[in-house]
């Protein structure tokens, strides 16, 4: 393999989950402060209350959906790569990151505009409710209120995205960023269905469609350098990747803080999956075109 990719995203700051209190506003459509991919506790107007039975039902709503969403995707992206004018980030897959940036922008300035914000909250927060919609599985990983949260986020996909998307095409890119991205959300339902610990909090941002990307891309280039800021991580990328998931677990355990470790560990693991399934595809292609001498 060629020499490895030289990078310095925010790796910490960029994939966390914060949980924060909302204000009640006027129209009664929670308002998020201060989080990044955030699922925030006591979010729910006067009169919610936590229920494992309307948890476990929306479980199953989310696996059957997430089913049928990573099918679709991985079967039809291929063709809508092929012969639609998608086709043109064939040619430039680092056109295709800039895009779901571009389109990350776009559902950030939505959320400036009140008069969005009621279709924005059912689409662009996942709920763990009564309030639950499966479409949000996937439109809570374009979504963003706050500024650092959105900035943080693309900047984490701008650094890994480009580099993979280059090395495994457009098309095995949007699969994965869209299938980690609904993985993710999954993960969130059930961590608290599963653990039998309550939740009520609400999530949104790119954080489990980008450890989704971290983790192939940690998989693909173990020894890639990794910058904490200014700072490298000492043994490349794969030791730094393993160390998040390290912090994820603990979190996950301990509880420690408000963040939605069970999102980061899905997309994790997405990441890891399609890591060794490309790396597999590139060493029997090796194979099969090996030369006979």
């Amino acid at each position: 393999m060629a020499s490895k990719p030289l990078l310095s995203p925010t790796f910490n700051n960029a994939f966390k989950r914060i949980t924060v209190q909302s204000s009640s506003l006027v129209t009664k459509i929670p308002k998020i402060n201060l989080r990044n991919y955030a699922t925030f506790n006591q979010l729910r107007m006067s009169g919610s209350s936590w229920s494992r039975g309307s948890n476990s039902a929306n479980l199953k709503t989310a696996a059957l959906f997430s089913l049928v969403f990573c099918v679709g995707t991985t079967f039809a992206t291929p063709y809508l790569m092929k012969y639609t004018p998608l086709a043109i980030f064939n040619k430039n897959p680092s056109l295709l990151v800039y895009s779901l940036i571009g389109i990350n922008a776009a559902v950030f300035a939505l959320w400036k505009a009140p008069q969005y914000w009621r279709v924005l909250s059912r689409y662009g927060l996942l709920e763990k409710d009564a309030r639950f919609n499966k479409w949000s599985m996937i439109g809570s990983a374009f979504s963003h209120q706050d500024f650092w949260h959105i900035g943080m986020n693309m900047l984490a996909l701008y650094s890994f995205g480009t580099t993979v998307a280059s090395y495994v095409g457009a098309s095995n890119f949007l699969i994965m960023y869209l299938n980690g991205a609904v993985l993710s959300s999954l993960a969130s339902l059930a961590y608290p269905v599963l653990a039998g610990v309550s939740s009520m909090g609400a999530s949104l941002g790119a954080s489990g469609a980008l450890f989704a990307i971290l983790g192939s891309f940690s998989y693909l280039f173990p020894y890639a350098k990794i910058l904490l800021f200014v700072f490298p991580i000492p043994g490349g990328a794969w030791i730094a990747f393993l160390a998040s998931i390290g912090w994820n677990v603990c979190g996950c355990v301990f509880r420690w803080g408000s963040f939605d470790y069970a999102a980061h560990l899905g997309g994790s693991l997405v990441g890891i999956f399609y890591g060794w399934l490309i790396d597999q595809r590139r060493k029997e292609f090796k194979r099969n075109n090996r030369t006979v001498w």
